[in-house]
């Protein structure tokens, strides 16, 4: 989880600590109307019970706690996930205490006599055990859930600053973060807590190629700026976001805010070349799960008849299943309905000479492999349905760069690598200008543009353009 993530998910938990409140408040009202009518004797405390009257009354009293329990909560610090659990019922406690003595306050500056005594008694109880119950279920739920990306941080230094950052990292943030280990500065004096070592300043551009990264932070202060030029610039090429504790240290690109980091006191800058704006990501990842959804429910006619199709055309699983790399190089198995012979990774070698494509790419318009349900399949893009089970799962998003073979990958330029920075789409800029009909450079030049200027007014209008490429089959073989 990102320092933005982080921030976007307090908010998130604020507002469903607001909304598991309104829920604790009508089941305490059910329950309060209920309790006159209970077969057995009631607890000496809450005496002989009437009905409640006025209960519309109580709607309006809801209405006023909403911004009352959100000023409550954020006083009380419950969002703050990183604390332990009896942490967060001790705020919770007094967050409830602050939110029923403000009802009371306003009961008496309003006269509102129809307000039981009974009912925010039991309100306190309900609001506790059910926000309880929430947050230990919100939170049980993320942790185990494999959708969720760790996010992987390589700290650049050995000295005190960078164990101290370490640190930090391990003790007080997200519970997704994972931490890679150091990398030493030439020249610098190595703490014997800095573990583990990955290897020095001159590696990292071979660890950003090899391993999955998604930030660096350069903790060794003090240092000459020529020492960190070419470490920078490994990053900035291939869209790695960067943390930086040097007076200084700015890449010539992306984007520089002011970062603070919980347990790390030390100010920082943090560098990104990629999309930072949480509500709007969350919102893309909403319309993805949402889109392939309704895609999936659209088009199972369609998925079943291709089904039959190829099953009925040749041997082999319905399905192909390939390992391709995505955000950050993260490795996924994508689906699409099988178009070729089941020994076509076998057969390629022979007809690399081939490929049309310039690049890693492999493309050929008259390949042999290719089945006859699947040449028609491939013409129609029928055969990347199924990826839409990879949007829904989280792997891939409705548009952003194609998704690369690993063995693609391990032959890109270090600039080409930034197109792995964002989650791979089924569509993407390059459906849309042309596909086949381009060169390689040309593709990667049109991802990195997508990435730096995303939108999801863009995202929507490269969906409205697929939809006619596909249909005159632009590109497709």
């Amino acid at each position: 989880m990102t320092r933005h993530q982080t921030a976007l998910f307090r908010q998130v938990l604020l507002v469903v600590d607001v909304l598991l409140s309104a829920l604790a408040f009508t089941a305490t009202l059910a329950i309060r109307q209920w309790l006159p009518h209970v077969p057995w004797p009631l607890p000496g405390w809450m005496g002989e019970l009437a009905t409640l009257g006025e209960v519309a009354a109580y709607d309006n009293v809801l209405l006023g706690m909403l911004p009352l329990w959100a000023l409550a909560f954020y006083m009380c610090r419950t969002s703050d996930f990183r604390a332990s659990f009896g942490s967060v019922g001790w705020r919770y406690v007094r967050a409830i205490a602050v939110g029923l003595g403000l009802l009371v306050v306003a009961s008496f500056w309003f006269k509102w006599s129809f307000l039981s005594r009974s009912f925010v008694f039991l309100l306190g109880g309900v609001q506790l055990g059910t926000l309880l119950l929430g947050r230990f279920a919100t939170m049980e739920v993320i942790k185990r859930s494999k959708r969720v990306d760790d996010h992987r941080v390589l700290v650049v230094g050995c000295g005190p600053a960078a164990v101290a950052f370490a640190r930090s990292l391990r003790e007080r943030s997200a519970w997704n973060n994972r931490f890679l280990g150091h990398v030493c500065v030439p020249g610098e004096e190595r703490d014997a807590t800095a573990t583990p070592l990955r290897g020095d300043l001159r590696d990292l551009a071979a660890i950003l190629d090899s391993e999955v990264v998604d930030e660096v932070v350069f903790a060794a202060p003090g240092r000459p700026i020529e020492t960190f030029q070419g470490a920078l610039e490994a990053c900035d090429l291939r869209g790695v976001d960067v943390l930086l504790t040097m007076h200084g240290m700015v890449p010539t690109s992306g984007k520089v805010e002011l970062a603070n980091v919980t347990g790390f006191d030390m100010p920082m800058l943090g560098c990104t070349r990629v999309p930072q704006g949480q509500g709007l990501l969350l919102l893309k990842r909403t319309l993805d799960v949402a889109g392939s959804l309704a895609a999936i429910i659209l088009f199972a006619p369609v998925m079943l008849a291709a089904a039959i199709a190829i099953k009925l055309d040749s041997p082999g699983d319905v399905l192909f299943k390939q390992v391709r790399s995505g955000r950050n190089g993260r490795k996924f198995v994508m689906y699409k309905f099988r178009s070729m012979c089941v020994d076509a990774e076998a057969r390629r070698a022979d007809l690399e000479k081939h490929n049309e494509m310039d690049g890693p790419v492999f493309k050929m318009k008259s390949d042999p492999r290719i089945t006859r349900v699947g040449k028609w399949i491939r013409k129609t893009s029928i055969d990347e349905l199924p990826q839409f089970f990879n949007v829904l799962l989280g792997h891939m998003s409705l548009v952003g760069p194609r998704p690369p073979l690993p063995s693609e990958v391990a032959q890109y330029e270090a600039w080409q690598r930034r197109r792995l920075s964002v989650r791979p789409g089924i569509t993407g800029a390059w459906q849309v200008s042309g596909r086949n009909n381009i060169d390689f450079a040309k593709w990667m030049e049109l991802d990195l543009n997508y990435i730096d200027n995303w939108s999801l007014w863009l995202d929507m209008k490269i969906l409205v353009q697929t939809l006619p490429a596909v249909l005159m089959r632009s590109g497709a073989s």
